[in-house]
């Protein structure tokens, strides 16, 4: 016992940089949009780690845009307030440290990295579902599973992130070992995911499949990409489908008591999960009934939110009156919290949200074009990037849902995207220890005068 207690010691010792990275995706997950109090701290901690490394091998092309998109933030913050603390650029200036430091792991470190991740979400899930059934049988009050993050949207498309990279840790196992660990934990997200009734992330769910696939096809024959999708459409309908059903239990049965059956038979699931995978391998025609099972579920799911409709025509309203505002102040935007205030006062529909619902726009009225060509580049970078189906997949789907929702504005989802889905190495050039130094020590001074500014400091 003692040996292997000193093994993990060693080895939390000599990966120390992904445990911290993954310390800071939960603590940003926990906060939201965060505040520039918690967010400077955090950033101070992974500059500290980053200091600490000797190398990084990384694509400029992420994180040159990711750090003019930041400086355009505060410059917009400036113009605004007349400091660059009261906005959006100080707080995301996490994010290009926080792709740095992946930058700096070596392949073993990015491994465990993305396990961390998958295992969060998988914890994450689990404490939702939990929640859920807490509340339907003791308060008898169902209603869409925000869990730790606070909200549904924001919550499904994290929980789709976190599927998507956990079949990349399996299929990178190759079913074997911690990956076979890891696809335990697929229905427990599967049945989070759909207790959200997120349309958004369902809809992004769909798009990163399809790049999924797509990339599955480069690499395989025709024959083989179709037993793969069917397989993996009927894990997906299959798990979303038991989330529907206790979903139903809990909004729509007034017997509680079911509530607690399907939970139970979910947690048989996950013990029995492999066993179903190797099945559905076998029985091809099966897993092919299965996956059509995915379009019963579709339709439950639309009949349990009728609401989605209208809701989406709002958004798109919402993206015109952005639209509107984008000429107002190409430079330097309206100002970070403004959109709000001029949407108020414009005459029109009010949409009482903070932030339009199309994050290119969004940045474009409030930070300005700059910052919204930066933002433009940067996902269509990250698309073009060569790296494994599943990671493809799951920034494809944080992409798509940026279109549509907010979740580049949740500091914990962003975060666990770089983390669990980026390959920063890959079409990256190398940066020695001095240069890796000196940046880290950069941006620890703007997050120590980010402090000092939300302590009162002139």
């Amino acid at each position: 016992m003692s040996h292997r207690l000193k093994q993990n010691l060693e080895s939390l010792i000599d990966h120390y940089a992904a445990f911290c990275l993954a310390l800071a995706v939960v603590i940003l997950s926990l906060i939201g949009v965060g505040d520039v109090r918690m967010t400077g701290l955090v950033g101070l901690f992974l500059c500290g780690v980053g200091m600490t490394r000797n190398f990084a091998r990384v694509d400029l092309r992420i994180l040159l845009p990711l750090v003019l998109y930041d400086l355009a933030a505060m410059a917009s913050s400036y113009m605004a307030y007349g400091t660059i603390v009261d906005g959006y650029g100080a707080m995301h200036a996490v994010f290009p440290v926080i792709y740095l430091l992946t930058a700096c792991l070596d392949a073993e470190e990015l491994r465990l990295l993305r396990r961390c991740c998958v295992l969060w979400a998988g914890g994450v899930a689990a404490a939702g579902i939990g929640r859920f059934v807490f509340r339907a049988v003791v308060s008898q009050q169902a209603g869409r599973m925000a869990g730790l993050l606070g909200n549904a949207n924001a919550m499904g498309i994290f929980l789709v992130i976190g599927w998507f990279a956990l079949i990349y840790c399996f299929e990178e196992d190759q079913g074997q070992g911690g990956g076979r660990f890891l696809l335990r934990m697929e229905p427990i997200l599967l049945i989070a995911l759909a207790l959200t009734l997120s349309m958004g992330s369902f809809l992004a769910m769909a798009a990163g499949i399809a790049v999924l696939l797509a990339g599955k096809k480069r690499d395989a024959s025709v024959g083989e990409t179709f037993r793969y999708a069917c397989r993996l459409l009927a894990r997906a309908s299959w798990g979303m489908g038991t989330g529907v059903l206790l979903y139903l239990a809990a909004a729509r049965i007034s017997v509680p008591w079911l509530c607690l059956l399907l939970p139970a038979y979910g947690v048989a699931m996950a013990a029995c999960w492999n066993t179903f995978e190797n099945f559905l391998k076998v029985h091809v025609r099966t897993s092919l009934m299965m996956s059509v099972l995915g379009i019963s579920v579709a339709v439950a799911v639309m009949a349990l939110r009728p609401s989605a409709v209208s809701t989406f025509a709002e958004r798109l309203e919402m993206m015109e009156s952005g639209i509107g505002y984008l000429a107002a102040a190409p430079l330097f935007g309206v100002g970070p919290f403004w959109w709000r205030i001029l949407d108020l006062n414009d005459g029109g529909t009010y949409f009482n949200t903070w932030h339009i619902h199309n994050i290119p726009i969004h940045v474009g009225v409030e930070m300005g074009w700059f910052a919204m060509a930066m933002v433009i580049f940067l996902g269509f970078r990250a698309l073009s990037k060569k790296k494994a189906p599943s990671l493809r997949a799951g920034t494809a789907a944080f992409l798509f849902h940026n279109l549509m929702d907010t979740s580049f504005f949740y500091l914990g989802i962003t975060a666990f995207t770089l983390a669990a889905a980026g390959e920063p190495d890959e079409g990256g050039r190398s940066i020695g220890s001095v240069a890796v130094k000196v940046i880290f020590a950069l941006f620890a001074g703007l997050f120590a005068y980010s402090l000092y500014r939300a302590a009162g400091g002139p």
